[in-house]
């Protein structure tokens, strides 16, 4: 601004205090506004849409607040399965043990079968062993699914009252559930089972009589020794790799010979597995027969698990790493013979055109 012809300069006056007292002033007005996820969860479950309190109940569970366990207990009674299933879930991702006795109920008198096995897997996340009399009562159930989510139940929760119960289940005549019921009792390692899993050793199924096998070793009761080792003798090679191993984990090396020879078979997901019977139970020798099969492996996935089980061995035996064998490196391709460069004809050089003196104006 000019004054008098001289020019005057204000001080810039700062908006910074302003803006600063303004949000002073207006947050915590934003903040009282603001919505309560968990409190808007809750809200939701009490919709008249079904499938927005299945949403609800899913969002309470994954919250873990416990404050949102009664909302979820009150739909354990919603009119639609989906939302009582729903509603299981997320108390088992809750981790609620004072909700047992309301999951209980729902194992053993919901209509649905959907909903009684949503019931009996979250016990596996509740980790309660109150549990374990309603779930040793739903493995006589009607739904297949119901009584198979128990068995893994009474497994995961290493329910030693559900023994018995188990051991029944593996004259089943459903082949699937004797197999889920001896990788229970293998979970469970209880003594008891030893007599009912050596017996399931020569069950029509091979599926069985392999999961029966790895139970026996989990169970590691040397009482099992010569039903395990007449399985060396089975027809389906996983069984005779399984039952090695378990001989092996109760302290006995003789079917060792038989997981290395196992190493050659032409079933690659048998390789596999003797390859991490040999990674977990092999010695010296068993080192050797892998390295050689590792030499010669085409398949990848068994190639990694022959690597990672080399390494576990070498460690046991308290042996430096090696590096996976690696393929032999490609000599490099012989350089392209350079080609003689091409002259080009110099150009003359182009001369500037000559300058006219300017003119001189007369005024």
């Amino acid at each position: 601004m000019k004054a008098g012809g001289t020019t005057r300069y204000y001080p810039c006056v700062s908006f910074r205090p302003l803006f600063a007292a303004a949000f002073l002033l207006v947050a915590p007005i934003c903040r009282a506004q603001a919505p309560d996820p968990l409190k808007a969860a809750i809200e939701a479950s009490k919709a008249s849409d079904p499938m927005v309190r299945r949403q609800s109940a899913e969002t309470l569970g994954l919250s873990r607040n416990p404050a949102a366990v009664p909302a979820l207990e009150a739909l354990l009674g919603d009119a639609h399965p989906f939302v009582r299933a729903a509603a299981c879930d997320a108390l088992g991702f809750q981790r609620s043990r004072a909700s047992v006795p309301r999951l209980s109920a729902v194992l053993s008198g919901d209509s649905d079968p959907r909903v009684r096995q949503a019931a009996a897997t979250a016990f596996v996340y509740i980790g309660d062993g109150a549990a374990a009399g309603v779930l040793i009562g739903a493995l006589k159930d009607a739904a297949a699914p119901v009584r198979h989510a128990s068995m893994r139940a009474l497994g995961k929760l290493r329910a030693g009252a559900a023994v018995g119960a188990l051991a029944g289940v593996l004259s089943d005549p459903d082949a699937s559930a004797r197999k889920v019921a001896a990788a229970a009792l293998g979970e469970i390692a209880s003594k008891e089972s030893v007599p009912a899993l050596a017996s399931a050793l020569s069950d029509s199924d091979a599926g069985v009589r392999s999961e029966a096998a790895k139970a026996l070793g989990l169970v590691a009761d040397p009482s099992a020794g010569p039903a395990l080792t007449g399985a060396l003798q089975d027809r389906d090679a996983g069984v005779r790799v399984q039952a090695a191993t378990a001989l092996a984990r109760a302290g006995d090396p003789s079917g060792l010979p038989v997981a290395y020879a196992a190493l050659k078979s032409p079933d690659a997901v048998t390789r596999q597995q003797a390859a991490a019977t040999v990674g977990l139970v092999g010695d010296a020798k068993g080192l050797a027969a892998l390295e050689s099969a590792r030499a010669s492996e085409k398949d990848g996935n068994t190639s990694g698990m022959m690597d990672y089980a080399r390494a576990q061995l070498r460690a046991r035996l308290g042996l430096p790493d090696k590096e996976p064998a690696k393929a032999p490196a490609k000599a490099p391709a012989a350089a392209p013979a350079k080609k003689a460069p091409v002259k080009t004809p110099l150009k003359a050089p182009v001369k500037a055109p000559a300058k006219t003196p300017a003119k001189k104006v007369n005024r």
